[in-house]
């Protein structure tokens, strides 16, 4: 499963970034700073068979929750 674990979030990475007009690596940054990764990790179970409607939101609430003040 950890194969489909990372395609699902290199597909969020990559969806976020596009949203975003940020570059993959840029995102990633922000991802590990904020615990994105993780959180996407841990929840692949639940998440994976949502769409980017559901995702990109739940992920930028996410970020503003976790986000380093």
């Amino acid at each position: 499963m950890e194969q489909e674990q990372t395609e699902f979030i290199t597909f969020c990475t990559e969806m976020y970034a596009k949203k975003h007009e940020q570059s993959a690596s840029m995102v990633a940054e922000l991802f590990c700073k904020t615990g994105v990764f993780d959180f996407l990790f841990e929840n692949y179970t639940e998440l994976h068979s949502q769409g980017k409607e559901f995702l990109i939101p739940l992920i930028e609430s996410f970020i503003k929750e976790h986000e380093p003040k």
